[in-house]
C-alpha cells in the first residue's frame, strides 16, 4: 500500500508534520470513517487550512499539502486523528516570547503541547494582532456563520432531490464541501482563542492566588447560559414537559415504539398529536441535524430517525424536577457568577485588567466553540442528500448491490458515476475489497498519541470487574453514586434508556449524546478533554463527569454500583 498506508483511504503521510492524537477526534467521529465520508471531509480540512493561513498570511510559514496528504485532521487506519503537528505549527507563528500550553485545554488528559515561538518575533506579533482581531469578532462571525448553516439545512431538507441531474448531484456536494470549509474556519478560531484563554485564566490563578480551589478555571468558563450544544438537551426536555401536561398523550409515550412514533407525526391520531407534531417540527427545524456520529454524512440524524429522541423523551417523563436543565443551568451561572466575585476580591489590582479580559474572551470564545461546532455540523448534513440520491440511481441501475454501498466509492469516482463511465463490475469489486478492508480495521485500535509510523494495537476486551478504583480526568466537579448504564457505541446510544439517576458509562460523548445527560446522575468517558463537547454541556449543567478512563465500557459491569468524583478523576466500582 502507497506510503505504507494502513488503510487504503487513509491520509499520506506529510514527513513535516507527524503528530497526532484520537483526543477529541474520537469524541467527534469514533471508530471508523468509511470511504466517501473520509474524502468528503479531507477535501473540506484542505480547504479551511488553506483559508487559515491566507487569511493570517502565514503561508510561506506552514505549508498547506494538497489532499490526500494529511493536513489539520486527517485519517489513519481508516479512523480520524488530530495532527497536533501541524496545529502546534499553526500556533507558532502567532505565538509571543516563550510560547503557550495553547493545547493543555484540548489533549486529553490536559497535557501540556508547548507552542514555541519562532525567532521573528516583530511578525509573531503581527500575526497575533490579526488572530486577537479573529477572536474578538468569533461571536459576530459565528452568528453569521448560524444563518448561512441554517439557511442550507433547511433547504436541503426541503429540496425534491430527485429533479437534478446526475452531475447536478455531484455540484451540489462540491458547494456543500466548500461552504463547509468556509464554516470551519470560524470553529478553528473559537477552539485556539477557547483553549488559549482559558489556559491563561489557569495561568493567572496559579501565579497570584497559588492555594486557589482546582476547579475555579473550569467554573468561570462555564455555566454560560445558552451554549449551542445544550440547546437539544433543553429541547427535548421541553417536549416531554409538554407531553406530561397532557395526561392522555404521556400515557401513550410511556410504551410508544418508534414506529408507532413516526406513524404518529405524519397522521396525527387527535388534537393533542397535532399540536406534538407542530412543536416537534419546530424542535426538528432548530436541531434535527443533531445525532450520533453527526459530523458523518453518512450516518443518519434525527431529521431522519427520531428513535434516540423517542427514548430520551420516554427517560425525561420519569424524571423529576430536580433534572430540569434549564434550572440547573441556572444554579451554575449562579455558582460561577459567585467564584468570579471571589477571585476579584482576591486578587491583587495588578492583575485585575489581564484576568477581567482574559475571562472575558475566555468565556466568549467557549460558547462560540460550540455555537461554530453546531453551524459545521448544519453544514455537513446538507451533503448528504444529493449523495443518497445519487446512492439510489446507482443501486437502480446495477452500478451498486445496494444504495448505501455509495458510501463505500471514493469522491473522485462520483462523477466517474454522474458521466456514466464508471464500469459497475469495478465498482463493486471496490466496494466488496473497501468493505473487507474496514472489517479487518475494526479488530485494531491507534495509541491515544503517536508519531509517524505507527503499528496499530489489537484490540483486546478487558474484563468487567466487579469492585477496582479507576484514576481519569476529572471534567465536571461534583461527586455521585448510581448504577451504571453502560452505552458502548453511538449505535447504542441510540435506543439507550437510561433511567433518572443512573451514570453514563461511555466510549465518547458528543452534542448529539447530551440529552442523556438529563436523566443522568454522573458520566464517565474514554476519551476527551477539559473543553471537550461533552465536559462542555456537563458542567452547564452541574453534571458530575469524568474523562479519560480507557476501556471503561469493558471494565464496568452495567448495573453495578459507580461512584465517580468529576473533581479528582476518581472512579470507584463497588460489588
Amino acid at each position: 500500500m502507497a506510503d505504507n498506508l494502513l488503510c487504503s483511504w487513509d491520509s499520506v503521510h506529510d514527513p513535516v508534520h507527524a503528530a497526532y492524537t484520537t483526543t477529541n477526534a474520537a469524541e467527534i467521529s469514533p471508530g471508523l470513517t468509511r470511504p466517501l465520508p473520509a474524502d468528503i471531509w479531507r477535501a473540506c480540512d484542505y480547504l479551511w487550512d488553506r483559508g487559515l493561513v491566507e487569511d493570517l498570511g502565514t503561508q510561506d510559514l506552514v505549508a498547506i499539502p494538497e489532499p490526500p496528504t494529511a493536513t489539520t485532521m486527517p485519517f489513519i487506519a481508516g479512523r480520524l486523528v488530530i495532527n497536533y503537528g501541524i496545529n502546534v505549527a499553526f500556533a507558532g507563528t502567532f505565538a509571543v516570547e516563550e510560547g503557550s500550553d495553547t493545547f493543555k485545554q484540548l489533549v486529553g488528559g490536559g497535557e501540556a503541547v508547548r507552542t514555541g515561538a519562532s525567532e521573528n518575533q516583530s511578525r509573531n506579533v503581527a500575526t497575533r494582532r490579526r488572530m486577537m482581531d479573529r477572536w474578538q469578532q468569533a461571536e459576530v462571525v459565528g452568528n453569521k456563520h448560524r444563518e448561512t448553516s441554517t439557511r442550507a439545512y433547511l433547504e436541503s431538507r426541503l429540496r425534491d432531490w430527485k429533479a437534478p441531474s446526475d452531475g447536478e448531484l455531484v455540484e451540489a456536494l462540491d458547494e456543500a464541501i466548500a461552504l463547509l470549509g468556509r464554516i470551519f474556519l470560524g470553529h478553528y478560531y473559537a477552539t485556539l482563542g477557547g483553549a488559549e484563554f482559558t489556559t491563561a485564566i489557569e495561568n493567572l490563578l496559579k501565579e497570584h492566588l497559588p492555594d486557589h480551589p482546582p476547579g475555579w478555571t473550569n467554573t468561570v468558563t462555564s455555566g454560560l447560559t445558552g451554549v449551542e450544544s445544550a440547546e437539544p438537551a433543553k429541547a427535548i426536555w421541553d417536549l416531554s414537559r409538554f407531553i406530561l401536561a397532557r395526561p392522555p398523550l404521556a400515557g401513550e409515550f410511556a410504551s410508544l415504539s418508534a414506529d408507532d412514533f413516526a406513524a404518529r407525526l405524519e397522521a396525527p391520531p387527535g388534537e393533542d398529536w397535532q399540536a406534538f407534531a407542530g412543536e416537534y417540527a419546530a424542535f426538528i427545524d432548530s436541531c434535527g441535524f443533531r445525532g450520533q456520529n453527526e459530523i458523518d454524512p453518512s450516518h443518519r440524524t434525527w431529521d431522519e430517525a427520531p428513535h434516540f429522541v423517542l427514548s430520551i423523551i420516554q427517560a425525561n417523563l420519569n424524571a423529576g424536577p430536580d433534572r430540569d436543565p434549564h434550572e440547573r443551568e441556572r444554579n451554575q451561572a449562579a455558582a460561577r457568577e459567585a467564584v468570579e466575585r471571589e477571585i476579584e476580591s482576591r486578587l491583587p489590582a495588578e492583575a485585575l485588567d489581564e484576568y477581567r479580559q482574559a475571562l472575558e474572551l475566555g468565556q466568549m470564545l467557549n460558547r462560540a466553540r460550540e455555537m461554530t461546532k453546531a453551524n459545521w455540523v448544519r453544514a455537513t448534513r446538507s451533503q448528504r442528500p444529493p449523495v443518497v440520491e445519487l446512492g439510489r440511481r446507482l443501486a437502480e441501475r446495477g452500478l451498486l448491490d445496494d444504495a448505501e454501498d455509495v458510501w463505500f466509492l471514493r469522491l473522485s469516482e462520483l462523477p466517474q458515476a454522474a458521466e456514466g463511465t464508471l464500469d459497475a463490475g469495478e465498482a463493486k469489486a471496490n466496494v466488496a475489497a473497501r468493505k473487507a478492508e474496514m472489517a479487518s480495521l475494526e479488530g485494531h485500535e491507534l495509541p491515544v498519541m503517536f508519531d509517524w509510523p505507527v503499528e496499530l494495537i489489537p484490540k483486546e476486551t478487558a474484563e468487567a470487574v466487579t469492585s477496582a478504583t479507576y484514576d481519569g480526568l476529572g471534567i465536571s466537579p461534583g461527586a455521585v453514586t448510581g448504577r451504571a448504564r453502560v452505552v458502548t457505541s453511538a449505535a447504542a446510544a441510540i435506543s439507550a434508556e437510561l433511567e433518572p439517576g443512573e451514570i453514563l458509562v461511555a466510549p465518547v460523548t458528543d452534542a448529539g449524546w447530551t440529552p442523556l445527560f438529563i436523566p443522568a446522575a454522573g458520566v464517565v468517558v474514554e476519551t476527551g478533554g477539559i473543553l471537550s463537547h461533552a465536559a462542555t454541556v456537563a458542567r452547564e449543567f452541574g453534571i458530575p463527569a469524568v474523562a479519560g478512563v480507557r476501556k471503561a465500557t469493558e471494565l464496568i459491569p452495567d448495573g453495578a454500583t459507580v461512584t465517580i468524583d468529576g473533581s479528582t478523576g476518581t472512579v470507584t466500582v463497588e460489588p
